[in-house]
C-alpha cells in the first residue's frame, strides 16, 4: 500500500515535471504572460501563468494509478452493485 503511494507521488512528480515546459510553450501562444509594467513588478522579465493544467495532469495520472492498482488488489472495488 505505502509502496504504492510511493509510486504515485513519484509519478505525480515526473508527469508534472515533464509537462511544465510544454505549458510554459502554450502559455506563450496563448498570451497567459505577466509582463512586468512598472516597478511595482517583483518579476523583471515576462512569466507565465498557466502552471495549473501540468499540476491537474500530474494530479490526475497520479490519481488513476492508484484507482486501478488498488481495484487490481481488490483494496477498492469500483464497480460494486
Amino acid at each position: 500500500m505505502w509502496g504504492d503511494i510511493a509510486i504515485a507521488f513519484l509519478l505525480a512528480f515526473i508527469v508534472t515535471f515533464m509537462a511544465t515546459p510544454y505549458t510554459i510553450k502554450i502559455a506563450h501562444k496563448v498570451g497567459a504572460v505577466d509582463v512586468p509594467k512598472d516597478q511595482r513588478r517583483m518579476h523583471k522579465k515576462a512569466m507565465p501563468k498557466f502552471g495549473g493544467p501540468a499540476v491537474i495532469l500530474g494530479f490526475l495520472v497520479s490519481v488513476i494509478y492508484l484507482l486501478i492498482v488498488m481495484s487490481i488488489e481488490n483494496s477498492i472495488n469500483l464497480f460494486r452493485n
